[in-house]
């Protein structure tokens, strides 16, 4: 959900002014599982309000005698309103598609002309040496479009050329979103998970996957760059994707995020290990859930700030508190199986400790309960 920030821009501290300038309507993207969204705690406001708001928005039904040749056509228009109507119009019908099995043609998110189009679009902007605001805004709006469309041969190539440094660092952001549905999608398959958000069984033994869910290498090495990239926010989303794409580099990657400058980095590092089994994040996640019981944000980082800046920090802390506090609780559960005897007693005492703060609301307090007892009923 933003990915945690980058963080005047990041999406966590400004889930609205983030797309502000940007039409109302974004294309539609199926995200990952809803129990992962919930579970990387600082994309929650980037991804979560992101794609909440995109579903919402395609509520209404397109015209279903509306060509999507002739918008694909538009697309291109050097007009900047008719441009952006059209990308209204053509992603209510691709959304309208996944409401309900359209009869008599194949959804527009399989159909290879609409891909072919499309894609060749955002090469072409992405080909700009001097792009213009409008053209940023577009680049954003096709990029997101890859993560709904079938044919990931051309779209991957294309979200390589999205993700690349020299980019404006909101169509890197829709990039990384769509490389992260995309992936999602392979990663609960291969795992056996229901995609609806529960996340498979809980008893069962989460380990990585043996290979990468994605096999584009030009996608698998900006995700590299990504990882290492100076804005907290575009870091943090490459986490979210390098969770799901799974694999043996992407979990180093995120071994060495646990050593991260940022705490919000090391935190995502922790659920996308979580998520894929690994006890290296136990330490990391142990430290965590005592934190997230303290009242107040002990970071060093805040010793050097104003006042202005640590009432700020700190009334994000407190916003974060329940985000990161059930995001623990998921992944203690997740990683319980593969902990060590003592680890798993520190686990324990955490999720009582956290099940019995009055700082939390009854939601969290109820999650830690039934963690709580799900624990007891499990081998120490």
């Amino acid at each position: 959900m933003s990915a945690d920030s980058s963080e005047a821009r990041s999406v966590t501290s400004d889930p609205a002014g983030a797309y502000s300038g940007r039409p109302e309507e974004l294309p539609p993207v199926k995200p990952p599982s809803a129990g992962f969204i919930v579970q990387l705690f600082l994309i929650p406001a980037l991804i979560v309000m992101a794609v909440v708001a995109v579903w919402a928005l395609f509520g209404r039904l397109a015209d279903s005698g509306t060509d999507w040749a002739q918008l694909v056509v538009e697309l291109g228009s050097g007009n900047e309103h008719r441009r952006w109507r059209a990308a209204q119009e053509l992603a209510q019908l691709i959304r309208n598609d996944q409401l309900q099995t359209p009869v008599g043609r194949e959804p527009l998110a399989r159909n290879p002309e609409v891909c072919e189009a499309l894609v060749k679009l955002l090469n072409e902007s992405l080909s700009q040496t001097t792009p213009t605001q409008d053209d940023i805004l577009h680049q954003e709006f096709l990029a997101r479009c890859m993560g709904s469309l079938s044919d990931t041969s051309q779209t991957l190539p294309a979200l390589a050329l999205a993700m690349q440094p020299e980019r404006d660092v909101e169509v890197r952001k829709s990039a990384l979103m769509a490389v992260t549905t995309i992936a999602g999608a392979r990663f609960d398959q291969a795992m056996g998970f229901a995609g609806d958000g529960s996340d498979g069984d809980d008893n069962l033994q989460r380990k990585p996957l043996p290979e990468p869910s994605l096999a584009d290498a030009g996608v698998l090495k900006q995700l590299r760059v990504a990882a290492q990239d100076s804005e907290p926010v575009v870091r943090h989303l490459a986490e979210y994707a390098l969770a799901n794409v799974s694999g043996p580099e992407s979990i180093e990657q995120l071994k060495v995020m646990l050593l991260d400058g940022d705490r919000r980095t090391r935190a995502n590092a922790v659920m996308g290990l979580a998520r894929n089994g690994v006890s290296d994040a136990i330490p990391e996640l142990q430290k965590m859930m005592a934190e997230v019981q303290q009242p107040v944000l002990a970071d060093a980082s805040l010793k050097s700030a104003d006042e202005t800046e640590r009432l700020l920090q700190q009334r994000m802390w407190q916003a974060e508190q329940p985000i990161l506090a059930r995001n623990c609780l998921r992944a203690a559960r997740d990683l319980w199986f593969v902990a060590a005897a003592d680890q798993r007693q520190a686990l324990q005492t955490a999720t009582v400790a956290i099940g019995t703060a009055e700082l939390f609301a009854a939601d969290v307090r109820n999650q830690a309960r039934e963690l709580q007892q799900w624990m007891e009923q499990k081998p120490k």
